[in-house]
Parts: structure tokens; sequence; C-alpha cells
């Protein structure tokens, strides 16, 4: 598989970062640090969990991967499409939710703050999923 990588960041792409990235975008989501280690084990067996953990954090601040935090655990994803997430505050469910109006409306507000230039934004929106809602209609 070849994987284009569009550069934000100037560093070394390693096997083990190419295929962290190879995963996050193959496997739409919002993966935890774990899931993404058991992806990428299947094709490096020889990786560590601390290196993945360290190259998801070093991706991160590249600005090639973004971190969602839900109920204290971090996620990762590789979406850089502008989306907001709907959470399930019940079962922590992420989902992404794209409105380009509300992205706009977003950027619009965000460009009146003085000083400070606004290059992305994102929403989370708290509540339950449908399946969360009909377990407590029907328990």
């Amino acid at each position: 598989m070849t994987l284009e990588i569009t550069g934000k960041a100037d560093m070394k792409y390693t096997n083990q970062r190419v295929e962290i990235i190879a995963f996050l975008r193959e496997h739409r989501g919002h993966p935890t640090v774990d899931e993404v280690y058991e992806g990428v084990r299947e094709k490096l067996t020889r990786i560590s969990k601390a290196t993945v953990y360290k190259n998801l954090k070093f991706l991160s601040e590249r600005g090639l991967l973004e971190e969602v935090n839900v109920k204290g655990v971090t996620r990762f994803e590789a979406n850089f499409v502008p989306h907001h997430h709907l959470i399930c505050r019940d079962c922590g469910k992420i989902e992404d939710f794209e409105s380009e109006e509300l992205f706009d409306y977003s950027m619009k507000i965000a460009g009146g703050i003085e000083g400070f230039s606004i290059d992305s934004v994102n929403t989370n929106f708290y509540g339950k999923c449908k399946k969360c809602k009909e377990d407590n209609i029907n328990g």
C-alpha cells in the first residue's frame, strides 16, 4: 500500500510512523493507544506499546493526528475534514459530525478574537447515542 502523507510536519517518516498513520486512516473512528497498538502490531510484530504511544504523541504534536479526550481516555484520529464530535456520556462512543454551516459560524465567531489567529475549530456535543437511549427506555 502506498501512503500519501500530506506534510504539515518536517520530520523523518519511520516505518512505525507510516504504519500508525495508515492504520488510523484505514480504520476510521477514534481508537485508543491500545487499539492502535493491536492494529499496528499485526504488521510490525516487534513494535512495543511504548513506541506506539510515543509516536502517537509525536504525530499529534506535529499536526498529523488529532487527539480526542473522552472520559479521561485519549483517542486519536487522522480525519482532517472539518468536523465536530457527538459524544455519548453513557458508553463514550464518538461519532464525527460534519456541518459546514456550524464550522463556518464557529470560524466567524473565532475570527473575532482580537490578537489571536484561529486555524481550526472543533466542537464536542455531549448526550446519549441512539443505542444508549433505547437501552434506557427498554431497561
